[in-house]
């Protein structure tokens, strides 16, 4: 009774979602079939990923906002969700045509998903993309301690071995989360998020660092930002923040908090 109760809610959210949700025709046009090919299939691949309807509606919505970045940016990005890339590997599997078709008419392009090795250059520039990319569309400051909804996907979710993006302080932190969907106990600033990275890599502008600057010593000057993250440094100077990215970030967990990106110029 309870666990029919339970799916009956969430299959409400999950209409819900597709009604609320700024993508909602897109989610609408998505194929009709690959919610229940991939309620069978992606727990082979995921161990221990929910099958239910909210579940999957809210992880294929953060594909489409991972989509909308590659469009927007038209540069490599990196996608920071399992439970979105679920839903890509499945509707790679279930109808490829179908993906290529569905991108070349709503992101005009088709959109190729690359694993994380395969990444010219490595993960912390196309994380980097989508994390600024993915603000502007979230109307949020473009530096900061800001997570957007496609990064906060797999926390809200509780992915099991997802990634865990956070604020915290005045940064974002990164860290994995185990197979009950819960954040590792130790987490990093990441240095795909630091302010310092997205101006010296072009991608936000000397006004944006200058606010973020701005209002991380006033937050500092009254005391808000008291906790120490392990392993961030100094909130307010990024030159001794986070991670040590001369390895393209990979000691930050999973090359540098996803498995995968896709798109870029001429993909």
């Amino acid at each position: 009774m309870l666990k029919q109760l339970s799916s009956t809610l969430r299959a409400a959210r999950a209409i819900g979602l597709r009604i609320t949700s700024p993508r909602r025709r897109l989610l609408c046009d998505m194929p009709p079939g690959l919610y229940d090919y991939w309620s069978r299939t992606a727990r082979f691949e995921f161990q221990g990923i929910p099958s239910d309807a909210f579940f999957y509606a809210r992880a294929a919505d953060a594909l489409l906002v991972f989509f909308e970045c590659v469009e927007r940016s038209n540069r490599p990005c990196a996608l920071p969700s399992k439970a979105a890339d679920s839903v890509w590997h499945a509707w790679l599997r279930y109808s490829p045509a179908s993906l290529d078709d569905f991108c070349e008419r709503h992101f005009g392009r088709r959109i190729p998903h690359v694993e994380a090795a395969d990444m010219g250059g490595g993960m912390m520039l196309p994380m980097a993309m989508s994390l600024v990319t993915a603000r502007a569309l979230d109307d949020l400051a473009l530096a900061g301690p800001y997570v957007p909804s496609l990064f906060a996907t797999d926390h809200a979710l509780r992915m099991p071995d997802g990634f865990a993006w956070q604020a915290r302080g005045n940064s974002v932190i990164f860290s994995p989360m185990n197979r009950r969907g819960r954040p590792a106990d130790t987490a990093q600033a990441h240095p795909a998020a630091e302010p310092d990275f997205l101006l010296a890599a072009g991608l936000i502008a000397q006004e944006d660092y200058d606010q973020w600057l701005q209002r991380c010593r006033q937050h500092e000057g009254n005391g808000t930002f008291a906790s120490v993250v392990h392993g961030a440094g100094d909130a307010c100077d990024p030159a001794t923040a986070g991670c040590d990215s001369s390895d393209g970030g990979s000691s930050c967990g999973s090359g540098c908090g996803g498995g995968c990106g896709g798109g870029g110029c001429g993909s």
